[in-house]
């Protein structure tokens, strides 16, 4: 497999899809050494619900949760969404980001302690409508979800559906960004384990309302551990 990858080396260099220098083996990926170096995992104390870095007592809960009320119970979001972590999320949603699988694995590999927590969960990744993931080609949040799997096990469960196709939140405030997402997703099966630990998985928290729609959804279904994981807090 090493000659494999050093004969595609060869004929198709890879480059950091941030910095743009050359990326030679035995680092994987589009992601150099120096610029996974620079990312800021959040790991100092994080809010108890959404896991965004906070800096101060353990087990307190940000500003943004307590306007929130989330049905979600707790959260883990790996960092910050700044530099290299907000080039590489846009490079993952905006840019046909299907060739950074490794680079993916390499970062939850990295927190993987953190991650260690969950018990045999439930991914379920936040689904979008139908015709965007159509024009998209892929849904990033099934992308992180396999990551996900593949380096801390349980399995992916995507059970809820989009059924109405809502404009971007990019540019929208939190209130507008709140009723833009009500009522848009339903489950897609007539039954599901309730008893079981379900993690919504998306890119980037924002204000959380995706999520904490989601999350609504499985709680009138009677799910009682529902979490949450992102790669950034923005």
């Amino acid at each position: 497999m090493a000659i494999l990858e050093r004969v595609l080396d060869f004929f198709y260099p890879r480059f950091c899809i941030c910095c743009k220098h050359p990326i030679h083996l035995p680092t994987l990926g589009y992601l150099c050494d120096r610029c996974f170096k620079s990312i800021v995992f959040n790991n100092t104390t994080c809010c108890a619900c959404c896991g965004r870095a906070m800096g101060t007592q353990e087990g307190t809960i940000c500003q943004n949760c307590a306007e929130l009320k989330p049905y979600f119970h707790n959260g883990i979001s790996l960092f910050a969404f700044n530099e290299v972590g907000r080039h590489f999320i846009h490079t993952l949603k905006y840019h046909n980001g299907l060739f950074l699988k490794k680079d993916l694995q390499k970062l939850l590999l990295h927190e993987k302690e953190k991650l260690s927590q969950w018990d045999s969960p439930c991914f379920i990744p936040v689904p979008l409508h139908f015709m965007r993931q159509w024009k998209r080609g892929y849904n990033q949040s099934v992308m992180i979800a396999q990551a996900l799997h593949h380096v801390c096990g349980g399995k992916i469960t995507p059970i809820l559906k989009r059924k109405i196709n809502t404009p971007s939140q990019t540019s929208l405030t939190r209130k507008e960004r709140k009723l833009n997402v009500k009522d848009a997703f339903m489950l897609k099966v007539k039954t599901l384990d309730v008893n079981k630990t379900y993690v919504l998985v998306d890119d980037v928290f924002t204000t959380g309302a995706t999520l904490n729609e989601c999350a609504s959804v499985l709680q009138r279904h009677g799910v009682k551990d529902i979490r949450v994981f992102t790669l950034a807090h923005g």
